[in-house]
């Protein structure tokens, strides 16, 4: 059995489809960690509906994406200043979701920080507040966490450092092996997606990786256009990268899934699926 550490299921992309999905999920043995995005909770409301479903194969993430920060500010405030007032009541409104729901949600996650879509401060300032607040939630209710870290990902180390979190995932991690060798020190894991298998610098970086600290992930729906044709990830994307993973470490295939298999339950903080 494998897990996709980091997928979308709730995307458009997959709208109308998800029986397909969720078939090739079971007949690939794949469980998967779908995580939310935004502050309306519509991909939120719906990983739970999904999750109900398909309880079998899907593991239910929610958090708030720094991406979505900020788009929803840009649409309140033409100048693309903050609305404080704003950000605040629809963060407390997702935390109490989030909260109600907290037995259902397996983990707290798409979260972190993005440098490369700030424009100043202040919205970095807000980036921070509610990274701060998911994690806050994550460390009170004992959930692992799944962190997008572009360009921030010696930000992200430092502001976890206030916080005792179970399970720490730095998803499609693009880091230095500098800060590589940080993350592994705090046991943070690190994830690979399908770039891995052509991609020399980030066969390099799995390389560096503790391999107890190794997952896999498609991030689906995203399209990869130096491999597989363009094609919307799939789950069955997601073995090309296990391979990528064998080959990269010389280990064999079956010895490589179960170390994935162990490091994912581990970092999910659960016994059984």
């Amino acid at each position: 059995m494998l897990i996709d550490a980091h997928v979308h299921l709730t995307d458009d992309d997959y709208t109308g489809i998800e029986d397909t999905i969720v078939g090739m999920l079971r007949h690939l043995g794949i469980s998967a960690v779908s995580v939310s995005m935004d502050l309306d909770l519509n991909t939120g409301e719906r990983n739970l509906e999904l999750a109900g479903k398909y309880s079998d194969v899907i593991i239910p993430f929610v958090g708030l994406h720094p991406w979505c920060i900020n788009l929803d500010r840009k649409e309140e405030r033409s100048d693309g200043k903050a609305d404080h007032n704003l950000l605040e009541d629809n963060l407390d409104k997702i935390c109490v979701f989030i909260e109600s729901n907290i037995s259902r949600i397996k983990g707290i996650g798409e979260i972190g920080l993005d440098r490369a879509i700030v424009k100043d401060g202040d919205e970095f300032k807000a980036q921070i507040k509610v990274f701060e607040r998911m994690l806050s939630i994550a460390e009170r209710y004992g959930k692992p966490v799944s962190i997008h870290s572009r360009r921030a990902v010696d930000d992200v180390i430092d502001t976890l450092s206030s916080y005792r979190i179970k399970g720490v995932l730095l998803h499609w991690f693009s880091g230095s092996k500098k800060q590589l060798a940080i993350a592994n020190s705090k046991g943070y894991y690190v994830s690979y997606g399908p770039v891995l298998v052509y991609s020399k610098e980030k066969q390099v970086l799995l390389s560096n990786t503790a391999r107890d600290l190794v997952l896999i992930e498609t991030d689906g729906p995203v399209r990869y256009g130096s491999c597989f044709n363009n094609m919307m990830a799939v789950p069955s994307f997601l073995i090309s990268v296990a391979y990528a993973v064998a080959n990269t470490l010389g280990m064999d295939y079956d010895s490589t899934t179960s170390l994935l298999f162990e490091n994912s339950m581990r970092y999910l903080n659960m016994h059984s699926l």
